[in-house]
C-alpha cells in the first residue's frame, strides 16, 4: 500500500465531502497513519462500496451508521427536514447495517447517548442523527410534562419495516432483528425535552430514557404473556411503610427537621431511593449544607447533570447492581459527627462505602465526596 498516495486522496475526498468543515486534518491525517500501519496486515472486509474517506474515518472511530449514513425508513421527513421523495434517500442495506448483530447495536446505541443532550435543537439533532424520522402524530402522551411534539426514529431496519404504533415498545419486531433499535424523541419549544431508546440485545428488549432533568433509566422490557409486568424483586434498600411516608414528606418539603432522629443508614436510604426515582431536588438537599463544606449552588448542581448523561447511565448501571446483588448494610461510625454506610454484595465483589456527617442541627446528611 503507497500510504502518503492513499492519505493525500483521503485528504482531497474529504476536503469535499463530510470533513469540508475541519480546518486542519493533520491530526486526523496522523491518527489514520498509526492505524493503518498498526493494521496494515489485516484485511478489511466492506460489504458495500465506501468512499476512501468514509474508510479512513471509520478506522479512526469506528463504523457509525446513523452518523455517517441517512438511511430511508417510513417516515415522511428526513433528518434534514424536506420531505421525503421516492428515490430521493438511500436504501438501507441489511447486510451493510445487520440488525442481528448485538454489537452493531449497542455501539449505536452507546453512540446516541454520548452525543445528545437534554436542551439541544431540532438542527443539531438533525445534524447527530443523520437518519430519516417519523413526525408522530399520535403518541399517546397527556403532554403534562411539557412535550409539545414527537419524532419517531427506526434505526438499523431491515428494507420495507414499518413502524405503524409509536404508543407502545415493537418487542416482537426488536426480537425478531426487524429492527435493531428505534428512538422516540419529545420536544419542548423545539428543544430536546427527553427521548427513549428501545433495543435488542439476545433474547432481550432494553428501555433506555433520558429524562427532562438530565437523569436515565435503563432497564429489561419484562412483560409477561398475559401482558402485565413482571414484579420487581425486593432488595435490601426498599423502604418500609412508614420510611416512604418520610421520604416522600421530606420531597415535597425539603425540611431537615423531618430527617431528626434518622441513622445515617436511614438517610442514607432515602438517598438512594431519590436516585432510583431520578429526584434531583432531593439528592441535592441530603447533602450537608453547612458552612466549611464545598458545594455547588442548587442551579450548577441541576445543570451538570444534563450536561453528562454518561456519566448519568453509570450511575444508574451502579445504583441497578447495588439493588440486585446487595446482600448487606452496615454503619461503622468513625467520630461522633462521621460515619460510613458499607453495602456488601452477594458476588463478593468490592464493598462500596458512602460517607456521611452531622450537621449543626444534629441531623446525618451525606458528605459531597460520599461515596468512597
Amino acid at each position: 500500500m503507497n500510504l502518503d498516495k492513499w492519505l493525500a486522496e483521503f485528504k482531497e475526498t474529504a476536503d469535499r465531502t463530510m470533513l469540508r468543515g475541519m480546518d486542519d486534518t493533520t491530526g486526523l491525517e496522523e491518527r489514520i497513519r498509526m492505524n493503518v500501519e498498526k493494521k496494515s496486515k489485516r484485511r478489511f472486509r466492506f460489504t458495500y462500496p465506501v468512499s476512501a474517506a468514509l474508510v479512513a474515518v471509520a478506522l479512526v472511530i469506528g463504523f457509525t451508521p446513523y452518523l455517517l449514513q441517512k438511511e430511508s425508513t417510513t417516515s415522511t421527513h428526513t433528518s434534514k427536514g424536506t420531505s421525503a421523495e421516492p428515490g430521493t434517500n438511500q436504501k438501507p442495506d441489511p447486510k451493510a447495517h445487520p440488525a442481528s448483530d448485538d454489537q452493531v447495536i449497542m455501539k449505536t446505541v452507546d453512540e446516541i447517548i454520548d452525543v445528545l443532550r437534554v436542551g439541544m435543537t431540532q438542527d443539531q439533532i438533525k445534524e447527530k442523527i443523520s437518519v430519516a424520522y417519523t413526525v408522530v402524530d399520535n403518541f399517546g402522551g397527556s403532554g403534562d410534562d411539557g412535550t409539545e411534539e414527537y419524532w419517531g426514529y427506526s434505526i438499523l431496519a431491515k428494507e420495507g419495516y414499518q413502524r405503524k404504533d409509536w404508543t407502545m415498545i415493537d418487542t416482537k419486531a426488536l426480537l425478531k432483528r426487524d429492527v435493531g433499535l428505534e428512538m422516540l424523541v419529545g420536544w419542548k419549544d423545539k428543544k430536546l425535552h427527553w427521548y427513549t431508546i428501545s433495543y435488542v440485545q439476545g433474547k432481550e428488549v432494553y428501555l433506555f430514557k433520558l429524562n427532562s432533568n438530565g437523569t436515565v433509566n435503563e432497564d429489561v422490557v419484562d412483560v409477561q404473556q398475559d401482558g402485565t409486568q413482571t414484579p420487581v424483586a425486593t432488595s435490601v434498600f426498599d423502604l418500609k411503610p412508614e420510611e416512604q411516608d418520610r421520604y416522600y414528606n421530606y420531597m415535597y418539603e425539603k425540611k431537615d427537621e423531618l430527617l431528626r432522629g434518622l441513622s445515617p443508614i436511614d438517610v442514607w436510604k432515602l438517598y438512594v431511593t431519590a436516585q432510583q426515582e431520578g429526584q434531583l431536588e432531593m439528592q441535592y438537599a441530603l447533602h450537608i449544607e453547612d458552612d466549611g463544606f464545598e458545594k455547588p449552588t442548587p442551579e450548577q448542581y441541576l445543570e451538570d447533570r444534563k450536561k453528562d448523561p454518561v456519566g448519568a447511565r453509570n450511575s444508574w448501571k451502579q445504583l441497578k447492581k447495588m439493588r440486585e446483588l446487595a446482600s448487606d448494610i452496615t454503619l461503622e461510625q468513625t467520630s461522633e459527627k462521621e460515619a460510613v454506610v458499607w453495602v456488601t454484595f452477594k458476588d463478593n465483589s468490592d464493598k462500596v462505602a458512602y460517607k456521611m456527617q452531622k450537621n449543626k442541627q444534629g441531623i446525618w446528611k451525606l458528605s459531597w465526596l460520599a461515596r468512597q
